[in-house]
């Protein structure tokens, strides 16, 4: 019996859901025999706008980088400050970040789920 060669997109394409990555794997039965990657940068002048700012304004722009893990950006950028600037933060903050960061990753895992079985129901493989 031939195996047959399917083209699986992986990262949604559209208009609607701006990724960075695009990655079009080519399989025979279950065997990976291409990918093709498509990379990307999403460039919104926020990187320009931090030159011009505070430190403490620059935390608003951080949870603007992306709506979904606006607290993983956030978070990074706090503690990239606080690295700088040799800050000691408190065991409750770091209990409170811990918490914030793993509901958001659960939030993002559920939000990908979803978003994978709507593209999954109406995207079809070449």
């Amino acid at each position: 019996m031939p195996k047959e060669q399917s083209t699986i997109p992986i990262g949604p394409q559209h208009p609607a859901l701006i990724e960075p990555e695009y990655l079009k794997v080519s399989v025979d039965g279950e065997t990976i025999t291409d990918v093709e990657v498509n990379l990307g940068y999403l460039h919104r002048g926020i990187e320009r706008l931090m030159q011009e700012k505070n430190y403490i304004q620059n935390i608003f722009l951080a949870e603007r980088i992306c709506g979904i893990c606006s607290a993983a950006h956030t978070v990074a950028y706090s503690q990239a400050i606080e690295n700088l600037l040799d800050i000691e933060v408190p065991e409750r903050a770091k209990y409170i970040r811990t918490i914030i960061l793993e509901l958001e990753r659960i939030h993002s895992h559920l939000l990908w789920a979803g978003v994978a079985g709507y593209e999954i129901g109406s995207t079809r493989f070449s």
